[in-house]
Formats: C-alpha cells, structure tokens, sequence
C-alpha cells in the first residue's frame, strides 16, 4: 500500500470523551507510523495545549497548530517550519473594545507564549496554558500572533462577528465553536486546516488521493473535503457528516478513529 497522510482533528476526534487519549488509539497511531505512514496532528488547539498529546503518541512527524497557522516538528528544528499571522491592528481593536463588544476574555497566542485580556471561567476549562499568562496590552503585543480567541457573552456572538467583519473582513476569518460555550477562534484570511494539511503532502511527495482526515466540527470541514477520504465521526454536527466521504461506526469515545483505520489497513491480528 502507499504511504498515506493520516491528519488527525484531536477535540471530538483522536481524543475521548474526556479529552485524553485511549489505548488503543496510542498502539494503532504507532503500528501505522512504524509502517511509513505520516500520522499528523492538525489542530485548532496551541502547541502548548497539544504537546504532550503528541509526546503520548510518540509522533515524530510535524504538527500543524492554530487550524493552519503554524507548522512545525516539535522538539526540534524545521527547516519547512512555516506561520501565518494576524496583524497586531486587529487585535488592539478588539481590546481596546473588548468590554463595550461583550467579550470576556481575549486570548493572542503564539507557537511558545499567549497574553490574554480580561477574564472567563471556560477558559480554565479549555486554554489551561492560559493561567497566569502576561496581560494582553499594547505595550506587551511585541509581534502578530498566530491566532486569536475570544470568549464572548453568547447573547452578544452574531454582533461581534459583525463588528469584525465591518472593520477587517479582508484581513481575517473567524471560527465559531459549537455547543454552549460562545468562543470565537480568528485567524489569518484564508488560513484553515486544509492550507497545513495540502503542505505537509506536498512536503512529504504525499499525493492528494493518499490522505486520510478525520474531524467532527466546523474547522475539520475543508480539510475533509480536501483530503482524498474525509472521514467525519459518528458524534460529528450533521454538517460535517454530510460532506465528509465517510462517517465511523464508533464515537470518539471508544476509539472511532483508531478502530476504522484498523479496518482500513487490515491490522488486526
């Protein structure tokens, strides 16, 4: 069989339920990768929220961080490494305004560092590195972050999207989480997961037919319509269910993806 690409969504996909990952999932990810195969990690989540995720798979191939933002192999040097950014303008704006616009926290972060803004008991939840990071200011802002995040008020979501988008549309694209937590993930225009994963096959010789996505929400989208086979997870949102190429039998939950590829490859012994 050809060497494949296999780019892995970790929050609803890779990872449980309760956000870690099981065993099963840890052998196949490594029986693969023992086998050529390029398992990669593409994610939304910051390095620092996804490293020992990757050190827990004993990946050796390159990660892609802030849904296309940053490439890069961990724990070492990239010659390939590459970043998109968001223009420091953009970001002042938003904390300058942050409490008239209903935004509780504002998160800048970069591939080794975040400042945040403000304050908000989800970010604890999902952003752990968050705690005790430096204040979010003018005079801290030294460089364009890779991404932003906002936690917002849910009444006050539709009217910050359109307050971004009146003042900088051409200069950024912004991700809505689903579920009840009303978080905002900005990036650079045009940058999505797609974008890392297309860059990782062309740097690996790795055709556009070999790859293999799995994802469940909103940000999987253009990667699993890019990919040669998306596949959405059965506890996917209806959209990405309907366009991806195929759907698990299994939930994130007990070991969906690990549990398809193993079908996929004919692994089990």
């Amino acid at each position: 069989m050809e060497r494949k690409l296999i780019a892995l969504d970790l929050d609803g996909t890779t990872l449980n339920e309760t956000s870690r990952l099981n065993p099963t999932t840890i052998q196949t990810m490594q029986r693969l990768q023992a086998a050529g195969h390029i398992v990669s990690i593409i994610t939304g989540r910051s390095y620092q929220g996804s490293q020992a995720i990757y050190d827990e798979l004993k990946l050796n191939s390159p990660m892609i961080n802030f849904n296309g933002s940053l490439g890069h192999l961990p724990h070492q040097d990239w010659a390939a490494e590459y970043q998109f950014t968001l223009n420091k303008a953009v970001v002042l704006a938003l904390v300058n305004q942050r409490e008239q616009l209903g935004i509780n926290q504002i998160i800048a972060e970069n591939k080794n560092s975040n400042l945040t803004a403000g304050e908000d008991l989800v970010a604890g939840q999902f952003f752990p590195e968050v705690a005790n990071s430096p204040k979010l200011s003018a005079k801290t802002l030294t460089r364009n972050p890779n991404s932003l995040v906002l936690i917002v008020k849910p009444e006050r979501r539709t009217a910050i999207i359109d307050w971004i988008k009146a003042r900088f549309d051409d200069l950024v694209d912004i991700g809505v989480w689903g579920g009840p937590n009303a978080i905002l993930e900005i990036t650079s225009k045009g940058v999505h997961k797609a974008r890392g994963m297309a860059y990782l096959a062309k740097h690996f010789h790795i055709s556009r037919q070999n790859i293999i996505a799995f994802g469940d929400e909103h940000n999987d989208l253009e990667m699993l319509q890019y990919a040669g086979l998306g596949v959405a997870m059965t506890n996917g949102t209806a959209a990405v269910k309907t366009l991806a190429d195929d759907v698990t039998s299994y939930d994130n939950a007990h070991d969906g993806v690990a549990r398809y590829l193993t079908d996929y490859f004919e692994l089990a012994e």
